[in-house]
Order: structure tokens, then C-alpha cells, then sequence
């Protein structure tokens, strides 16, 4: 048994699991799944893929098979070694002490930092991803670029009132600079927030036709400097960083009811929207835009809007919105040996009571289509950009899924594709 990528003694290898499963309608226990190189050439039960005289067997009985992890939201940035603040209540000081922290990096320390987080991703049976880097330099994109993962590296941004044309500049110059997909990375860009952000930066990104994201209603304090200007926010805007402006209130407007026209328009991906209150479901189905849901993060901060009693992620879900998953940044986890949505699923799984196959989709397909790749890719196809295994008991592939969900082993890579 070898569980790392890369590293064939024959080009073909048949992997004879436990069972096997996507979210694309495969599902058997027993399972086999053909490789050849790192490309799947079947995946299924015993007797669909037959016997092939040339390939090595590999015996992973007491594994589930499924595909790699699609991780919609996270900060590789913030992977780096040394004291970080821990998440917790008051939002505005551990602001305030990362941006301390970051500041003080040099560029081997940025460096360094997305290095780990990428290894902290591989080592958690991440496929695809969608970072967020926060540094001008462009390292994410280069070493994400340079890296087995796909997915978008997301630029952010930042701009209020006098500095919006400048924030719109760099957007451009960004794309500019960084092209279109290489090594299977794209550039995209993140406006970072509705309270960091004006209109006008949010406008111009919805018209540049690259991936998008945001963060949107991560907090009560958000909603409250937008609707009316006053709060820690505002607090830390004006008085810690000095760019507060007026421009960030639209009295009485909620975040999302001040910005839906640019988010739909640009099909934004958003992050966490953990305060929104019953009318803005529809309105968030009908604009298009998708939602990444981060259950540990918002658990270490412990948003759940009393409107609606617990995360509205069901309800978006069941009102047609794309909901996926992601972890954020390492600081609001507790797995320090890995960043992997896996981990988020079993929260859901044990917590909520969550369906194990709709878990399995938020964590592969629905991550895929919200980076705007195909969703083959986090299936058990050929397309497919890896293949993990977990250990796992039970009866059929699904029951093998629920037992995943109540360890906490981490997953092994079988293989990972780059293109």
C-alpha cells in the first residue's frame, strides 16, 4: 500500500477498496478505481471495471475511495510559524493583531507561510482550492501555480471612498501581470468586504470576468457599520487604520441589500454570510452569486443569527443557492496538521446531523463549480483532479461515509492530477 502521490512503480494500478464514492452517482462497496498515472480510467464496483492483466494491485479494503477535496475559502497566508491570535469574540482586536502579525513578515516569512499552508492543504486531501492571498508581492499565485493544487488564487483588495480608484487600478493591473490559467491556477480577485471596500470597487470587479469573492455578513458588527456607520468596526476603520468613510453606510441597508447588483452581476462567490436575515434568501437565489459556508470558523466566533437560529446554509441550499465549503484560515481550526474541509464536514455530520452524500457534495462538486471549474473534477471521472482515501467501515459505500464522518483520521493521497 502507498499512500503517496506520485510515486508509481507501475503506470497502472488497480486500487481494490473498501468501496468507492462521489457525488456524481458513484457508489459500491467493494470498489475498484483504475489509474493510470494520475489520471482515473474507471471507478466503480469490481465487475464494472473487470481485470487488467497490466496494472498493480493495491489492496485498500479497510479505505473509502472518493475524490480529492474542493476547499472554496481559505487564507494560506496565515499559515505561518509563531504566535497567532486565537479566534474569539471580539472581532476588531484579532483584526487588529493579525494585521500586526502580517506587517511585520518579511517576504522568506510570506513565503514561508503559503508554503505550509499549501502542505497543510495537500496533507488534507485537498484537490482544488480557492485562496485568498493578502500580500501585493503575488507569492500565493506563484507558488500555488508551482504547487499540485488547482484552483483560483484570489487577490485582495482594498479601498474606500478617495482610495477606490486606486483599488480598481491594482484589480487591473493584477490581471494584467498574472494572465489567464496557468498550471491550473487562475487569478481572481476579492474585494475584501462591504466595510474595507466602496461601491465602485465592487462595480468594477463585476465587470472583469474573472473569479470573484468576498466576505459577506461575516458579522453583526458588519451589518451594523453598514447600516449605520457606528460600531467596533467603524471603530477600527477610523481610528486604527484611518480609512474610514462614509461611503460604507447606506442608511438602513443591510450589506447584502446595498451590494446584491454588483455580487449577482459577477456571480461572487460568498464568504461565510452568517448574519442575513429570512427575506435575503430568495433574494441571494435569484442573483446568482454562491455562498462558501465555514462551520469551524464561524463556530471559533460564534456567529449564528438569532433570526434564523443556526447558520442559514440550509436554507440557501434548499432555495437553489450554491453552498459549499471551506475552512478559512488555519487560526479558527483546531487541526494544525492539516487544512481540509473533511474536517468541516464531520462538524456538520455530528453537530447538525447533516446528510453524509449532500456533505460530499458541498466538499467536491459544489466547491468546483463555485471556483468556476468544472465539477468533473471532484468526481471519481476522468477528469478527475485526485483521489483520496479514508479509513472506513460498513456495509455499503454510504455507511462507509457516515463512518469516515465519525473519525478523525486523516485522508491519504492515491493520486493527483495537475491538468
Amino acid at each position: 500500500m502507498s499512500g503517496t502521490c506520485g510515486e508509481l512503480v507501475h503506470n497502472r494500478r488497480m486500487i481494490r477498496a473498501g468501496g468507492v464514492i462521489d457525488a456524481a452517482g458513484r457508489a459500491a462497496a467493494p470498489g475498484v478505481v483504475l489509474l493510470e498515472g494520475e489520471q482515473v480510467l474507471a471507478a466503480g464496483p469490481p465487475e464494472s471495471v473487470g481485470a487488467v492483466e497490466d496494472a498493480q494491485v493495491e489492496d485498500w479494503k479497510e479505505f473509502l475511495v472518493m475524490p480529492g477535496l474542493v476547499n472554496a475559502h481559505a487564507h494560506l497566508d496565515l499559515s505561518g510559524d509563531g504566535v497567532w491570535p486565537p479566534a474569539g469574540a471580539d472581532f476588531r482586536g484579532w483584526v487588529g493583531r493579525v494585521r500586526s502579525l502580517r506587517a511585520s513578515m518579511d517576504a522568506q516569512s510570506q513565503r514561508r507561510a503559503v508554503e505550509r499552508g499549501i502542505e497543510l492543504a495537500l496533507a488534507g486531501g485537498t484537490s482544488c482550492i480557492g485562496d485568498i492571498g493578502g500580500h501585493p508581492s503575488g507569492v500565493s499565485i506563484h507558488l500555488l501555480r508551482a504547487s499540485p493544487l488547482r484552483g483560483v488564487s484570489f487577490v485582495e483588495v482594498f479601498g474606500l471612498g478617495a482610495r477606490q480608484g486606486a483599488a480598481v487600478d491594482r484589480m487591473r493591473a493584477v490581471l494584467d501581470e498574472f494572465g489567464p490559467e496557468v498550471d491550473g491556477v487562475r487569478v481572481g480577485l476579492s474585494p475584501h468586504a462591504p466595510y474595507s471596500c466602496g461601491p465602485r470597487v465592487f462595480a468594477a470587479a463585476a465587470q472583469l470576468g474573472v473569479p470573484l469573492m468576498t466576505h459577506l455578513a461575516e458579522t453583526l458588527a458588519e451589518v451594523e457599520v453598514c447600516r449605520s456607520g457606528t460600531g467596533p468596526l467603524r471603530e477600527m476603520l477610523e481610528q486604527d487604520i484611518g480609512v474610514w468613510d462614509r461611503s460604507v453606510e447606506v442608511p438602513g441597508a443591510h450589506p447584502i441589500d446595498a451590494l446584491l447588483e454588483p455580487l449577482g452581476r459577477g456571480r461572487f462567490l460568498c464568504a461565510h454570510v452568517n448574519w442575513i436575515e429570512p427575506r435575503h434568501v430568495q433574494m441571494l437565489a435569484d442573483s446568482g452569486v454562491r455562498v462558501v459556508y465555514c462551520p469551524r470558523a464561524s463556530a471559533a466566533f460564534g456567529h449564528a443569527p438569532p433570526e434564523l437560529a443556526e447558520h442559514p446554509w440550509r436554507i440557501l441550499h434548499e432555495a437553489g443557492v450554491n453552498v459549499c465549503l471551506g475552512t478559512d484560515s488555519l487560526l479558527c481550526l483546531e487541526t494544525p496538521d492539516r487544512l481540509s474541509v473533511l474536517d468541516d464536514m464531520r462538524l456538520l455530520f455530528r453537530r447538525d446531523g447533516v446528510d453524509a452524500r449532500l456533505l460530499l457534495a458541498m466538499a467536491t462538486t459544489h466547491g468546483a463549480a463555485a471556483l468556476d471549474l468544472d465539477p468533473a473534477v471532484a468526481t471519481l471521472g476522468n477528469e478527475a483532479a485526485g483521489v483520496i482515501a479514508c479509513p472506513a467501515q460498513g456495509v455499503s459505500a454510504e455507511a462507509m461515509l457516515a463512518d469516515v464522518l465519525r473519525r478523525d483520521d486523516g485522508p491519504q493521497c492515491l493520486c493527483r492530477s495537475t491538468q
